[in-house]
């Protein structure tokens, strides 16, 4: 194929994945929001929801040894602890609080709310030093 067919193609398959990214996410919000008003145990819907991807995360994990004929990698405990651990609770409890939140909000303020959370990874990553403070994380980049 020539470059720039290579390239439009790319550019639609990536404009896909975007789209359908939105689709999964709007959707699963009305989905939780709508289910909330009857179902009022948010953090149990989010235990099996996790479980539910932990045992899909298995099944992908066998299926691709399988494919592969590569073996799977084995953590320590240690590992899980320190590195691994942190990021699922962190997770779960996203996933937990905002599930609960539609108990209490609105879809348009849950939205707001959740938009609104890149704003605070920067500042605390600014504030613990993760980041170093440019001209670019506060203004608009241009190409």
């Amino acid at each position: 194929m020539a470059w720039p067919v290579q390239f439009l193609l790319r550019g639609l398959r990536t404009i896909g994945l975007v789209l359908l990214y939105y689709v999964f996410s709007i959707g699963i919000t009305f989905y939780n929001k709508w289910l909330m008003k009857d179902f009022h145990y948010p953090l149990f819907m989010t235990l099996v929801h996790l479980a539910i991807n932990f045992c899909l995360s298995a099944l992908t994990r066998q299926a691709m040894q399988c494919w592969t004929g590569k073996p799977r990698i084995i953590l320590s405990w240690g590992d899980y602890l320190r590195k691994v651990a942190p990021t699922a609770l962190a997770t779960a409890l996203d996933i937990g609080l905002s599930n609960w939140s539609f108990l209490f909000i609105t879809i348009s303020l849950y939205t707001m709310t959740k938009s609104s959370a890149v704003l605070f990874i920067l500042f605390f990553s600014l504030v613990f030093k993760l980041e170093e403070p440019h001209r670019k994380c506060f203004t608009e980049v241009t190409v």
